[in-house]
């Protein structure tokens, strides 16, 4: 799996870095990466997206159900270092206009 997760503060915050693409062939285990995360007691974290390359629609609605999964538990869900397609795909779709999306990894680990 070309993700990574780290707690950048134990028990509290992870940061997800994705590579590549989440399609139809591996949304079940970014959904289940995530759910792990939540499993671990973490609603608060940052997905970078700095090296991802496509997003499909259930890889979409993992990440709105993560965050309205987070916001619930008290914590939160942003977007870091997404390329300008997938910015303006979150956008066509209006994600962009609900989970909050950073320019730079700092930013949204403050932000979280």
């Amino acid at each position: 799996m070309p993700w990574e997760v780290e707690e950048v503060e134990p028990g509290r915050k992870a940061l997800v870095r994705l590579e590549g693409v989440v399609d139809s062939t591996n949304v079940g285990e970014f959904f289940s990466l995530i759910n792990s995360i939540f499993k671990r007691g973490i609603c608060r974290m940052v997905l970078d997206m700095e090296n991802a390359s496509y997003l499909s629609s259930g890889g979409i609605s993992v990440i709105v159900d993560a965050y309205k999964r987070a916001e619930k538990e008290g914590g939160r869900l942003v977007i870091a270092r997404a390329s300008e397609i997938i910015v303006d795909l979150l956008e066509v779709v209006q994600v962009g206009k609900i989970i909050p999306i950073y320019k730079t990894l700092e930013e949204a680990l403050r932000a979280i």
